[in-house]
Protein backbone atom coordinates (compact mmCIF):
# COMPACT_ATOMS: atom_id res chain seq x y z
CA UNK A 1 0.00 0.00 0.00
CA UNK A 2 1.27 3.57 -0.92
CA UNK A 3 -0.02 7.10 0.00
CA UNK A 4 -0.60 9.21 -2.49
CA UNK A 5 -0.07 12.67 -2.06
CA UNK A 6 1.27 14.11 -5.16
CA UNK A 7 3.98 16.42 -5.33
CA UNK A 8 3.82 16.26 -1.50
CA UNK A 9 5.68 13.19 -0.85
CA UNK A 10 6.39 12.34 -4.76
CA UNK A 11 3.78 9.70 -5.34
CA UNK A 12 1.55 10.86 -8.25
CA UNK A 13 -2.11 9.57 -9.44
CA UNK A 14 0.08 10.01 -13.03
CA UNK A 15 2.99 8.04 -12.21
CA UNK A 16 0.63 5.44 -11.38
CA UNK A 17 -1.64 5.73 -13.75
CA UNK A 18 1.13 5.12 -16.31
CA UNK A 19 2.68 2.21 -14.35
CA UNK A 20 -0.75 0.26 -15.03
CA UNK A 21 0.57 -0.35 -19.05
CA UNK A 22 0.59 -3.77 -20.07
CA UNK A 23 -0.73 -5.07 -16.81
CA UNK A 24 -3.97 -3.92 -16.81
CA UNK A 25 -7.00 -4.72 -19.03
CA UNK A 26 -9.80 -3.08 -17.70
CA UNK A 27 -10.53 -0.24 -15.70
CA UNK A 28 -13.31 0.73 -13.38
CA UNK A 29 -13.60 4.10 -12.00
CA UNK A 30 -16.26 5.74 -9.47
CA UNK A 31 -15.40 9.36 -9.61
CA UNK A 32 -17.81 11.82 -8.81
CA UNK A 33 -16.43 14.69 -10.70
CA UNK A 34 -14.59 14.73 -14.25
CA UNK A 35 -14.15 17.83 -16.16
CA UNK A 36 -11.90 16.60 -19.06
CA UNK A 37 -10.78 14.01 -21.14
CA UNK A 38 -7.02 14.19 -20.55
CA UNK A 39 -4.90 12.66 -18.65
CA UNK A 40 -7.38 9.51 -17.33
CA UNK A 41 -9.86 9.57 -20.32
CA UNK A 42 -7.37 9.76 -22.99
CA UNK A 43 -4.51 7.01 -21.22
CA UNK A 44 -7.51 4.37 -21.48
CA UNK A 45 -8.13 5.46 -24.91
CA UNK A 46 -4.83 5.75 -25.68
CA UNK A 47 -3.84 2.35 -24.38
CA UNK A 48 -6.90 0.61 -25.80
CA UNK A 49 -7.94 -0.20 -21.89
CA UNK A 50 -11.84 -0.54 -21.68
CA UNK A 51 -13.23 1.28 -19.16
CA UNK A 52 -16.17 1.21 -16.89
CA UNK A 53 -16.68 5.01 -15.48
CA UNK A 54 -19.16 5.97 -12.88
CA UNK A 55 -19.92 10.05 -12.52
CA UNK A 56 -22.53 12.14 -10.72
CA UNK A 57 -25.22 13.71 -12.95
CA UNK A 58 -26.46 17.14 -10.95
CA UNK A 59 -27.33 20.39 -12.16
CA UNK A 60 -23.98 21.84 -11.38
CA UNK A 61 -22.32 19.40 -14.14
CA UNK A 62 -20.43 17.33 -11.90
CA UNK A 63 -19.39 15.55 -15.29
CA UNK A 64 -18.81 18.13 -17.51
CA UNK A 65 -20.75 18.34 -21.46
CA UNK A 66 -17.63 18.53 -23.17
CA UNK A 67 -16.33 15.32 -21.67
CA UNK A 68 -19.84 13.77 -21.77
CA UNK A 69 -19.93 14.01 -25.39
CA UNK A 70 -16.41 13.02 -25.64
CA UNK A 71 -17.11 9.83 -24.36
CA UNK A 72 -19.85 9.02 -26.30
CA UNK A 73 -17.73 9.54 -29.50
CA UNK A 74 -15.04 6.98 -28.21
CA UNK A 75 -17.83 4.78 -28.12
CA UNK A 76 -18.77 1.82 -25.85
CA UNK A 77 -16.01 -0.58 -26.83
CA UNK A 78 -13.62 2.43 -25.33
CA UNK A 79 -15.69 3.54 -22.58
CA UNK A 80 -19.08 2.39 -20.79
CA UNK A 81 -20.09 5.64 -19.24
CA UNK A 82 -23.02 5.93 -16.86
CA UNK A 83 -24.14 8.49 -14.14
CA UNK A 84 -25.33 8.35 -10.52
CA UNK A 85 -28.38 11.07 -10.49
CA UNK A 86 -27.71 12.43 -6.34
CA UNK A 87 -26.04 11.18 -3.31
CA UNK A 88 -22.89 10.18 -5.02
CA UNK A 89 -19.27 11.24 -3.64
CA UNK A 90 -17.21 8.11 -4.39
CA UNK A 91 -13.23 8.71 -5.83
CA UNK A 92 -11.61 5.15 -7.18
CA UNK A 93 -10.04 4.11 -9.92
CA UNK A 94 -9.22 0.31 -10.37
CA UNK A 95 -7.15 -1.17 -12.61
CA UNK A 96 -8.13 -4.56 -13.09
CA UNK A 97 -4.85 -6.43 -12.78
CA UNK A 98 -2.09 -3.78 -11.92
CA UNK A 99 -3.57 -2.05 -8.87
CA UNK A 100 -7.00 0.71 -7.12
CA UNK A 101 -6.57 3.67 -6.32
CA UNK A 102 -9.14 5.13 -3.24
CA UNK A 103 -9.01 8.66 -2.20
CA UNK A 104 -10.07 12.24 -2.68
CA UNK A 105 -8.67 13.08 -6.23
CA UNK A 106 -11.84 13.95 -8.55
CA UNK A 107 -11.02 13.54 -12.82
CA UNK A 108 -9.86 17.42 -12.98
CA UNK A 109 -6.59 18.79 -13.79
CA UNK A 110 -6.65 20.33 -10.23
CA UNK A 111 -7.02 17.45 -8.90
CA UNK A 112 -4.13 15.70 -10.39
CA UNK A 113 -1.62 18.47 -10.90
CA UNK A 114 -2.48 20.93 -8.38
CA UNK A 115 -4.73 20.43 -5.39
CA UNK A 116 -4.13 19.00 -2.14
CA UNK A 117 -5.82 15.36 -2.66
CA UNK A 118 -4.72 12.27 -0.70
CA UNK A 119 -5.64 8.93 -0.89
CA UNK A 120 -3.82 5.28 -0.98
CA UNK A 121 -3.06 3.12 -3.67
CA UNK A 122 -2.96 -0.65 -3.29
CA UNK A 123 -1.26 -3.35 -5.58
CA UNK A 124 -3.47 -5.87 -7.48
CA UNK A 125 -2.22 -8.49 -5.09
CA UNK A 126 -3.44 -6.57 -2.06
CA UNK A 127 -6.68 -6.68 -2.78
CA UNK A 128 -7.31 -10.04 -5.20
CA UNK A 129 -8.65 -13.07 -2.59
CA UNK A 130 -8.54 -10.29 0.02
CA UNK A 131 -12.37 -8.92 1.77
CA UNK A 132 -11.45 -5.54 -0.21
CA UNK A 133 -11.88 -7.36 -4.07
CA UNK A 134 -15.84 -8.67 -2.38
CA UNK A 135 -15.90 -4.78 -1.08
CA UNK A 136 -14.55 -3.12 -4.46
CA UNK A 137 -17.03 -5.63 -6.47
CA UNK A 138 -19.99 -4.87 -4.28
CA UNK A 139 -19.53 -0.89 -4.63
CA UNK A 140 -19.48 -0.92 -8.52
CA UNK A 141 -22.42 -3.75 -8.27
CA UNK A 142 -23.94 -0.79 -6.76
CA UNK A 143 -23.22 1.69 -8.81
CA UNK A 144 -24.24 -0.58 -11.90
CA UNK A 145 -27.44 -1.10 -10.47
CA UNK A 146 -28.54 2.40 -9.60
CA UNK A 147 -26.52 4.33 -12.62
CA UNK A 148 -28.29 5.03 -15.29
CA UNK A 149 -26.60 5.05 -19.46
CA UNK A 150 -24.98 8.57 -20.99
CA UNK A 151 -27.14 8.53 -24.24
CA UNK A 152 -27.59 10.94 -26.72
CA UNK A 153 -31.12 11.40 -25.52
CA UNK A 154 -29.72 12.65 -22.01
CA UNK A 155 -26.83 15.13 -23.41
CA UNK A 156 -29.12 16.57 -25.40
CA UNK A 157 -31.17 17.15 -22.38
CA UNK A 158 -28.43 18.57 -20.31
CA UNK A 159 -27.11 20.91 -23.13
CA UNK A 160 -30.42 22.41 -23.29
CA UNK A 161 -30.64 23.68 -19.87
CA UNK A 162 -30.51 27.24 -19.57
CA UNK A 163 -27.14 29.54 -18.29
CA UNK A 164 -28.56 30.22 -15.12
CA UNK A 165 -26.33 32.43 -12.62
CA UNK A 166 -25.71 29.93 -10.31
CA UNK A 167 -25.20 32.36 -7.16
CA UNK A 168 -29.13 33.37 -6.90
CA UNK A 169 -31.43 31.50 -5.12
CA UNK A 170 -34.39 31.79 -7.79
CA UNK A 171 -32.14 31.06 -10.88
CA UNK A 172 -30.31 28.27 -8.88
CA UNK A 173 -34.24 26.94 -8.33
CA UNK A 174 -35.12 27.54 -12.00
CA UNK A 175 -32.20 25.08 -13.01
CA UNK A 176 -32.76 22.73 -10.68
CA UNK A 177 -36.49 22.34 -11.89
CA UNK A 178 -35.28 22.40 -15.73
CA UNK A 179 -32.63 19.55 -14.82
CA UNK A 180 -35.40 17.69 -12.81
CA UNK A 181 -37.36 17.91 -16.12
CA UNK A 182 -34.57 16.87 -18.56
CA UNK A 183 -33.81 13.78 -16.45
CA UNK A 184 -36.98 12.89 -15.19
CA UNK A 185 -36.67 9.13 -16.32
CA UNK A 186 -33.55 8.38 -14.67
CA UNK A 187 -34.56 7.57 -10.83
CA UNK A 188 -32.89 9.68 -8.12
CA UNK A 189 -29.96 7.56 -5.98
CA UNK A 190 -31.48 7.44 -2.29
CA UNK A 191 -28.71 7.37 -0.87
CA UNK A 192 -26.94 5.04 1.81
CA UNK A 193 -28.59 6.33 4.96
CA UNK A 194 -32.24 6.57 4.33
CA UNK A 195 -35.64 7.34 6.56
CA UNK A 196 -39.07 6.50 6.31
CA UNK A 197 -39.95 4.06 2.91
CA UNK A 198 -37.30 3.63 0.43
CA UNK A 199 -38.16 4.94 -3.15
CA UNK A 200 -38.81 1.51 -4.95
CA UNK A 201 -37.45 1.46 -9.12
CA UNK A 202 -40.95 1.98 -10.98
CA UNK A 203 -41.17 -0.82 -14.11
CA UNK A 204 -41.15 2.18 -16.31
CA UNK A 205 -37.73 3.04 -14.82
CA UNK A 206 -36.45 -0.13 -15.41
CA UNK A 207 -37.45 -0.42 -19.04
CA UNK A 208 -36.65 3.16 -20.18
CA UNK A 209 -33.48 2.87 -18.61
CA UNK A 210 -32.83 -0.43 -20.12
CA UNK A 211 -33.68 0.85 -23.54
CA UNK A 212 -31.82 3.77 -23.56
CA UNK A 213 -29.02 1.60 -22.64
CA UNK A 214 -29.04 -0.75 -25.53
CA UNK A 215 -30.02 1.78 -27.97
CA UNK A 216 -26.80 3.86 -27.40
CA UNK A 217 -24.70 0.52 -27.14
CA UNK A 218 -25.79 0.03 -30.46
CA UNK A 219 -25.23 3.33 -31.87
CA UNK A 220 -21.64 3.30 -30.43
CA UNK A 221 -20.68 0.02 -31.91
CA UNK A 222 -22.43 0.69 -35.37
CA UNK A 223 -19.80 3.72 -35.41
CA UNK A 224 -17.07 0.90 -34.21
CA UNK A 225 -18.41 -1.29 -36.67
CA UNK A 226 -17.53 0.99 -39.44
CA UNK A 227 -14.40 2.31 -38.53
CA UNK A 228 -13.24 -1.49 -39.18
CA UNK A 229 -14.11 -0.60 -42.92
CA UNK A 230 -15.41 -4.38 -43.34
CA UNK A 231 -17.77 -4.70 -46.01
CA UNK A 232 -18.61 -7.71 -47.91
CA UNK A 233 -18.45 -7.04 -51.69
CA UNK A 234 -22.14 -7.05 -52.14
CA UNK A 235 -23.14 -4.55 -49.95
CA UNK A 236 -22.93 -1.20 -51.42
CA UNK A 237 -20.86 1.69 -50.49
CA UNK A 238 -23.65 3.67 -50.44
CA UNK A 239 -25.68 1.31 -48.10
CA UNK A 240 -27.33 3.39 -45.05
CA UNK A 241 -25.00 2.64 -42.30
CA UNK A 242 -27.38 1.34 -39.44
CA UNK A 243 -29.16 -0.96 -41.69
CA UNK A 244 -25.94 -2.35 -42.92
CA UNK A 245 -24.72 -3.01 -39.43
CA UNK A 246 -28.72 -4.43 -38.20
CA UNK A 247 -27.65 -6.77 -41.05
CA UNK A 248 -24.59 -7.85 -40.09
CA UNK A 249 -25.64 -8.88 -36.56
CA UNK A 250 -28.83 -10.95 -38.56
CA UNK A 251 -26.37 -12.43 -40.21
CA UNK A 252 -23.82 -13.30 -37.47
CA UNK A 253 -26.69 -14.22 -35.08
CA UNK A 254 -28.36 -17.05 -37.44
CA UNK A 255 -24.95 -18.14 -39.00
CA UNK A 256 -22.61 -17.99 -36.42
CA UNK A 257 -24.68 -18.58 -33.32
CA UNK A 258 -27.72 -20.41 -34.02
CA UNK A 259 -26.91 -22.88 -36.88
CA UNK A 260 -23.32 -23.38 -35.59
CA UNK A 261 -24.56 -26.06 -33.10
CA UNK A 262 -21.62 -28.13 -33.15
CA UNK A 263 -23.18 -31.02 -30.28
CA UNK A 264 -26.51 -31.19 -29.35
CA UNK A 265 -29.13 -30.17 -31.52
CA UNK A 266 -31.65 -29.99 -28.78
CA UNK A 267 -30.15 -26.85 -27.57
CA UNK A 268 -32.61 -23.88 -27.31
CA UNK A 269 -30.96 -20.56 -29.18
CA UNK A 270 -31.08 -19.03 -25.54
CA UNK A 271 -28.33 -21.82 -24.68
CA UNK A 272 -26.56 -21.18 -27.62
CA UNK A 273 -26.29 -17.27 -26.85
CA UNK A 274 -25.26 -17.47 -23.15
CA UNK A 275 -22.31 -20.12 -24.45
CA UNK A 276 -21.31 -17.24 -27.19
CA UNK A 277 -21.87 -14.91 -24.34
CA UNK A 278 -19.28 -16.55 -22.21
CA UNK A 279 -16.63 -16.46 -24.97
CA UNK A 280 -16.91 -13.02 -25.70
CA UNK A 281 -17.99 -11.20 -22.59
CA UNK A 282 -13.95 -11.00 -21.70
CA UNK A 283 -12.91 -9.23 -24.79
CA UNK A 284 -15.77 -7.60 -26.48
CA UNK A 285 -13.96 -5.74 -29.15
CA UNK A 286 -12.01 -8.45 -30.40
CA UNK A 287 -15.48 -10.49 -30.86
CA UNK A 288 -16.73 -7.39 -32.98
CA UNK A 289 -13.30 -7.84 -34.93
CA UNK A 290 -13.61 -11.42 -35.45
CA UNK A 291 -17.34 -11.16 -36.26
CA UNK A 292 -16.72 -8.27 -38.67
CA UNK A 293 -13.66 -9.94 -40.66
CA UNK A 294 -16.21 -12.94 -41.16
CA UNK A 295 -18.59 -10.77 -42.63
CA UNK A 296 -16.64 -9.12 -45.22
CA UNK A 297 -15.07 -12.52 -46.10
CA UNK A 298 -18.92 -13.71 -47.27
CA UNK A 299 -19.18 -14.36 -50.95
CA UNK A 300 -22.93 -14.46 -50.85
CA UNK A 301 -25.76 -12.97 -48.39
CA UNK A 302 -26.50 -16.24 -45.78
CA UNK A 303 -30.34 -15.47 -45.44
CA UNK A 304 -31.08 -12.20 -47.83
CA UNK A 305 -29.19 -9.73 -46.08
CA UNK A 306 -28.14 -8.47 -49.50
CA UNK A 307 -31.88 -7.97 -50.91
CA UNK A 308 -32.85 -6.17 -47.24
CA UNK A 309 -30.34 -3.47 -47.38
CA UNK A 310 -30.60 -2.68 -50.78
CA UNK A 311 -34.35 -2.68 -51.86
CA UNK A 312 -36.58 -3.58 -48.48
CA UNK A 313 -34.79 -0.99 -46.11
CA UNK A 314 -35.26 2.17 -47.84
CA UNK A 315 -38.99 0.93 -48.94
CA UNK A 316 -40.21 0.23 -45.35
CA UNK A 317 -38.65 3.68 -44.09
CA UNK A 318 -40.74 5.77 -46.92
CA UNK A 319 -43.63 3.45 -45.59
CA UNK A 320 -42.82 4.79 -42.12
CA UNK A 321 -42.53 8.07 -43.27
CA UNK A 322 -44.92 10.93 -41.48
CA UNK A 323 -46.63 11.84 -44.77
CA UNK A 324 -47.33 8.22 -46.11
CA UNK A 325 -48.41 7.11 -42.39
CA UNK A 326 -51.05 9.99 -41.88
CA UNK A 327 -52.87 8.64 -45.04
CA UNK A 328 -52.38 4.48 -44.38
CA UNK A 329 -55.10 2.40 -44.82
CA UNK A 330 -55.40 -1.51 -44.26
CA UNK A 331 -53.02 -2.52 -47.15
CA UNK A 332 -50.17 -0.20 -45.79
CA UNK A 333 -50.31 -1.67 -42.66
CA UNK A 334 -50.03 -4.76 -44.19
CA UNK A 335 -47.34 -3.91 -45.98
CA UNK A 336 -45.22 -2.30 -43.99
CA UNK A 337 -45.20 -4.68 -40.84
CA UNK A 338 -44.86 -8.06 -42.69
CA UNK A 339 -41.27 -6.60 -43.35
CA UNK A 340 -41.13 -6.03 -39.61
CA UNK A 341 -39.28 -9.08 -38.98
CA UNK A 342 -40.36 -9.53 -34.79
CA UNK A 343 -44.03 -8.33 -36.29
CA UNK A 344 -43.57 -11.64 -38.59
CA UNK A 345 -42.14 -14.22 -36.03
CA UNK A 346 -44.66 -12.93 -33.20
CA UNK A 347 -47.97 -13.69 -36.42
CA UNK A 348 -46.70 -16.93 -37.25
CA UNK A 349 -46.83 -18.22 -32.98
CA UNK A 350 -50.15 -16.35 -32.62
CA UNK A 351 -52.56 -19.44 -31.88
CA UNK A 352 -54.89 -19.85 -34.10
CA UNK A 353 -58.01 -20.09 -31.74
CA UNK A 354 -56.88 -16.04 -31.37
CA UNK A 355 -57.63 -14.95 -34.62
CA UNK A 356 -60.85 -17.19 -34.56
CA UNK A 357 -59.60 -20.02 -36.62
CA UNK A 358 -59.81 -23.61 -36.44
CA UNK A 359 -56.36 -25.59 -34.28
CA UNK A 360 -55.25 -26.90 -37.33
CA UNK A 361 -54.99 -24.36 -39.90
CA UNK A 362 -51.93 -23.78 -41.95
CA UNK A 363 -50.85 -20.39 -44.14
CA UNK A 364 -47.93 -19.16 -45.32
CA UNK A 365 -45.78 -16.98 -43.65
CA UNK A 366 -47.47 -13.84 -46.03
CA UNK A 367 -51.37 -14.66 -45.08
CA UNK A 368 -50.30 -15.43 -41.89
CA UNK A 369 -48.65 -11.93 -40.78
CA UNK A 370 -51.31 -9.98 -43.13
CA UNK A 371 -54.47 -11.91 -41.10
CA UNK A 372 -52.81 -10.51 -37.79
CA UNK A 373 -52.46 -7.10 -39.50
CA UNK A 374 -55.88 -7.35 -40.61
CA UNK A 375 -56.99 -8.86 -36.90
CA UNK A 376 -55.11 -5.90 -34.81
CA UNK A 377 -56.51 -2.88 -37.12
CA UNK A 378 -60.05 -4.19 -36.96
CA UNK A 379 -59.64 -4.76 -33.31
CA UNK A 380 -62.96 -2.70 -31.89
CA UNK A 381 -61.71 0.52 -29.98
CA UNK A 382 -63.98 2.89 -27.41
CA UNK A 383 -64.05 6.65 -28.99
CA UNK A 384 -61.05 7.08 -26.54
CA UNK A 385 -59.02 4.63 -27.67
CA UNK A 386 -55.98 5.03 -29.96
CA UNK A 387 -56.68 3.51 -33.27
CA UNK A 388 -53.25 1.34 -33.91
CA UNK A 389 -52.37 3.44 -37.37
CA UNK A 390 -52.50 6.58 -34.73
CA UNK A 391 -50.61 4.46 -31.81
CA UNK A 392 -47.72 3.87 -34.83
CA UNK A 393 -47.59 7.59 -36.05
CA UNK A 394 -47.60 8.92 -31.93
CA UNK A 395 -44.92 6.22 -31.50
CA UNK A 396 -42.29 7.39 -34.85
CA UNK A 397 -43.22 10.67 -34.62
CA UNK A 398 -44.84 12.22 -31.72
CA UNK A 399 -43.14 14.78 -29.90
CA UNK A 400 -44.90 14.56 -26.35
CA UNK A 401 -43.35 13.17 -24.52
CA UNK A 402 -40.37 13.97 -26.45
CA UNK A 403 -38.30 10.89 -25.27
CA UNK A 404 -38.85 7.84 -27.58
CA UNK A 405 -38.11 5.40 -24.84
CA UNK A 406 -41.50 7.03 -22.61
CA UNK A 407 -43.34 6.75 -26.32
CA UNK A 408 -42.57 3.29 -26.05
CA UNK A 409 -43.62 2.58 -22.85
CA UNK A 410 -47.11 4.17 -23.09
CA UNK A 411 -47.38 2.36 -26.40
CA UNK A 412 -47.24 -0.72 -24.93
CA UNK A 413 -49.00 -0.17 -21.30
CA UNK A 414 -51.30 2.82 -21.57
CA UNK A 415 -54.88 1.03 -21.35
CA UNK A 416 -55.74 3.66 -24.10
CA UNK A 417 -52.84 3.04 -26.72
CA UNK A 418 -51.94 -0.38 -26.13
CA UNK A 419 -52.83 -3.19 -28.07
CA UNK A 420 -52.62 -6.99 -27.27
CA UNK A 421 -49.92 -8.62 -29.53
CA UNK A 422 -48.45 -5.71 -30.46
CA UNK A 423 -45.02 -5.31 -28.31
CA UNK A 424 -41.89 -3.64 -27.61
CA UNK A 425 -39.86 -5.85 -29.48
CA UNK A 426 -42.22 -5.33 -32.66
CA UNK A 427 -42.95 -1.51 -31.93
CA UNK A 428 -39.12 -1.06 -30.92
CA UNK A 429 -38.11 -2.40 -34.59
CA UNK A 430 -40.63 -0.60 -36.51
CA UNK A 431 -39.00 2.92 -35.18
CA UNK A 432 -35.48 2.05 -36.23
CA UNK A 433 -36.53 1.32 -39.60
CA UNK A 434 -38.11 4.65 -40.15
CA UNK A 435 -35.64 6.98 -38.10
CA UNK A 436 -32.61 4.62 -38.17
CA UNK A 437 -29.64 7.72 -38.34
CA UNK A 438 -31.40 8.43 -34.72
CA UNK A 439 -33.02 4.94 -33.16
CA UNK A 440 -31.14 1.72 -34.41
CA UNK A 441 -33.88 -0.96 -34.79
CA UNK A 442 -33.86 -3.29 -32.04
CA UNK A 443 -35.61 -6.74 -31.84
CA UNK A 444 -35.40 -10.07 -29.69
CA UNK A 445 -32.72 -11.08 -32.86
CA UNK A 446 -30.63 -8.01 -32.09
CA UNK A 447 -30.73 -8.56 -28.42
CA UNK A 448 -28.92 -12.29 -29.07
CA UNK A 449 -26.53 -11.12 -31.76
CA UNK A 450 -25.72 -8.46 -28.43
CA UNK A 451 -25.27 -10.98 -26.02
CA UNK A 452 -23.65 -13.54 -28.05
CA UNK A 453 -20.65 -10.89 -28.69
CA UNK A 454 -20.17 -10.41 -25.04
CA UNK A 455 -22.44 -7.52 -23.87
CA UNK A 456 -24.89 -7.38 -21.29
CA UNK A 457 -28.01 -7.03 -23.33
CA UNK A 458 -31.44 -8.22 -21.78
CA UNK A 459 -33.31 -10.56 -23.57
CA UNK A 460 -37.21 -9.90 -23.72
CA UNK A 461 -37.90 -13.57 -24.14
CA UNK A 462 -36.47 -17.37 -24.16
Amino acid sequence: MRVVMGEMNGVRLLDLMNGSVGKSSRVSAAVAYATQSDPFFEHCQHHGTPLDYYGLLDEGAAVSLPLLQHMLRAGPLVVNPRLIKGHFHSKIIWWHGYGAYIGSANLTSKAWFTNVECGVFFDEADIIGQPMQTDLEQQFAYLRKNSAPVTNELVKALGKLSPAEQGAYIAQQKLKSQFDEATKDIPPHGGLTTYGSATKTTAFTEFTTEWNETLQLLRGLCKDFHKMGKRPAWVDESADPTVHFDQFLHAYYYVRVRDARDDDENVKTVGLVNRAHERNRVDTAGALQDAATWWASLPAAPYGEDVFIRDIAPRIRGKFSLAALTAWQLRDFQEAFFEVHAFKMHARQMRNTTLGLPSNHHATVKERSDRVAKWLWEQPREASQTHIRDLVKFLIWGTSPANMAERLWLATTDEQRRYAHFGSSTLGEAVGWARPDEYPPRNNRTNKALKSLGHDVRLFSD
